[in-house]
């Protein structure tokens, strides 16, 4: 009896862990269906905020004098994000380019501050 309780417990703990996994999968297809519904909003947002976010991390960069390689990585990064929201590119492109560009860009501002 014990060995069968072990068993069912083991298969929820399983399947727990695979439902934990697909979480953010599921998540970041809710949002790009979300982002679909209501595209130019949205993209207005997120240009504005990733934007900004760059440039503030270019800046910083500039000023503590880092390489021109990270620089150069963070105005091409956020010049590519806006490129795919202006070129209409697929709801899933769009937001993993500002998911991207969002993500380098604070560690730039952060290792630069």
């Amino acid at each position: 009896m014990e060995t069968l309780n072990q068993t069912v417990s083991m298969k929820r703990l399983q399947n727990n862990k695979t439902a934990e996994a697909i979480y953010p999968i599921r998540l970041f297809n809710k949002q790009a269906e979300n982002f679909e519904k209501t595209r130019f909003g949205w993209m207005a947002i997120l240009i504005t905020f990733q934007s900004c976010l760059g440039s503030v991390a270019c800046m910083f960069i500039s000023q503590s004098e880092a390489s021109v390689w990270m620089l150069a990585t963070c105005a091409a990064v956020t010049m590519g994000s806006n490129a795919l929201f202006i070129a209409l590119a697929k709801p899933k492109v769009c937001l993993a380019g500002f998911y991207i560009s969002v993500i380098l860009n604070t560690a730039f501002l952060l290792l630069n501050i």
